[in-house]
């Protein structure tokens, strides 16, 4: 392990001001680091909102009978559409001012998200989006808990992992604790596609219950769902699961010797998880690459180097 922690100390002030890792292979932690910073500092986990929260939410809802997988958050799209990606829902759009967030504002983002025109017919193509989560968090809530209350009684389980705000949180390009994403910050914080913060230590608990089932424990999630969710959706084109992703033949962030089979998650602030279940093995990575701007975006070179770096010293 003495490779990724060299190659974490190195990237320090050139890829981003701090981070932390997690390594796990065998279901057996072998490495947590963190450099400019502790273990125990939350960084903002974006779009790991996305699996962690709301996915892991609805799939439980979808045991219960509560939802299912065909259900229609708007009259276009399925949750399954929504999931993977191919609802047809844009990817990128403004819903609401992040200067004034309230309850008015976060129900009228919500309205927004469900009402404006398709990019594309459902399920022909496959285009990431954060509407489309933001629509799966208002039909977690529609079930009857509010989704910040859910998560924290339903996944997080005590493990220091929450909507924000967190002062205490490492910063990134505006308020110190306050959720990088302006659709999120419109929102109150507490949105679909984007508002945990968290540490790794904490992530890696959150992995492992996802592991477990995958292998056939229901203590947190119905197994067969969570294969059913690590699976290709079947969409054209794509690599998306079910809330998840899966490393792309080529340029992937997983590096070039993580299992196809694999499946991952990446976040704009410069977190990123990659799983592979067989193995019981995945990798961590929180960091705050947007402090103090976006700009910079040499996470793009150092993923696919530290995964890389993982399972050559795993060999």
């Amino acid at each position: 392990m003495e490779r990724i922690t060299r190659l974490l100390d190195d990237a320090v002030g050139t890829v981003f001001p701090s981070a932390q890792v997690v390594v796990v292979d065998d279901g057996r932690e072998l490495l947590a680091h963190a450099v400019g910073t502790t273990l125990e500092q939350p960084f903002d986990l974006a779009s790991l909102t996305k699996p962690l929260c709301t996915a892991a939410l609805v799939l439980r809802r979808v045991r219960t009978g509560a939802l299912t997988l065909s259900d229609r958050p708007r009259p276009e799209a399925t949750i399954a559409q929504l999931l993977s990606h191919a609802s047809g829902v844009p990817a990128v759009l403004s819903l609401g001012d992040p200067l004034r967030p309230s309850p008015e504002m976060r129900r009228a983002c919500i309205e927004h998200a469900r009402t404006v025109a398709l990019d594309y017919e459902p399920g022909t193509r496959s285009v990431y989006s954060d509407l489309g989560f933001i629509l799966l968090g208002d039909a977690v809530e529609r079930t009857g808990t509010p989704l910040d209350r859910a998560f924290t009684e339903e996944i997080a389980c005590g493990a220091d992992i929450a909507f924000g705000p967190n002062p205490a949180a490492a910063p990134t390009e505006g308020p110190r604790g306050v959720v990088h994403d302006d659709n999120a910050k419109a929102m109150q914080g507490v949105a679909g596609h984007a508002g945990l913060f968290g540490d790794v230590r904490s992530v890696s608990t959150l992995v492992r219950a996802w592991v477990d089932a995958w292998h056939g424990d229901d203590a947190l999630l119905d197994p067969a769902l969570v294969r059913l969710a690590w699976e290709r959706a079947g969409v054209p084109g794509s690599t998306w699961g079910l809330g998840w992703d899966h490393p792309s033949e080529s340029h992937s962030s997983a590096g070039t010797a993580w299992p196809r089979t694999g499946v991952g998650h990446l976040a704009f602030t410069g977190c990123s998880v990659w799983i592979d279940p067989p193995q019981r093995r995945w990798v961590v990575l929180l960091s705050n690459r947007v402090h103090p701007t976006r700009a910079n975006e040499r996470i793009r070179q150092f993923r696919p180097m530290l995964h890389d770096a993982v399972l050559d010293a795993m060999r």
